[in-house]
């Protein structure tokens, strides 16, 4: 009996062992520029932080499935402009939790993803002309994204890469002047964000 035991666990040891070799992962950071559509602030005119961290499985040799945990600024922003009299400086930053779910597809040097994302709204903040606008609970506390990426590997475990990522549904609990459509009838607020990155794999 001991001796089964023993096999047991041996060949559940290994087995593991074996999985876990299948198993990857590592870190990234990098630069997010976002505009909102349906605020009126047309422009990737944004920018913010994203750092997190990932896991991935390679199901194939050449196809993984990956997920991630990132903290990301999104957003819109429009600076002064002293040509324009009806112009306002404008600031609207969003935080979020960011829960991104990959396919990947290896095709060295090169590695291309698609997925979906879910957004955990994390905090807010608004100004006009300088001046904090303090803004009701108008924010989705979720929402999600589609996810389109392109990763180059400049060595063995680093590589440079750039990412779409754009809401389904939209941020806004309400609509207001200028929303659009996206998806359905229902006008909203959507986020689209230009990522590049630095990840570096484990």
């Amino acid at each position: 009996m001991k001796q089964i035991f023993l096999l047991s666990a041996s060949i559940l040891i290994l087995s593991f062992s074996s999985l876990a070799q299948s198993f990857n992962g590592g870190v990234s950071a990098g630069l997010a520029i976002s505009q909102i559509a349906g605020d009126g602030m047309s422009g990737y005119n944004k920018a913010g932080i994203q750092a997190g961290f990932f896991v991935n499985y390679k199901v194939k040799p050449n196809i993984a499935l990956q997920m991630e945990l990132a903290y990301i600024q999104k957003g819109s922003a429009q600076g002064e402009n002293p040509d324009d009299p009806q112009g306002f400086q404008f600031l609207r930053r969003l935080n979020y939790i960011e829960l991104p779910l990959l396919i990947q597809y290896h095709l060295r040097p090169l590695i291309l993803e698609i997925g979906i994302s879910a957004d955990f709204l994390a905090g807010s903040f608004e100004e006009i002309n300088y001046q904090f606008n303090e803004q009701p609970d108008i924010w989705r506390k979720t929402t999600f994204n589609t996810v389109f990426g392109v990763k180059y590997m400049i060595g063995e475990n680093l590589m440079l890469s750039i990412r779409t990522t754009n809401s389904i549904n939209s941020i806004r609990k309400n609509t207001v002047p200028l929303n659009v459509r996206r998806y359905t009838k229902t006008y909203g607020e959507y986020n689209d964000v230009l990522s590049f990155g630095l990840s570096y794999q484990f």
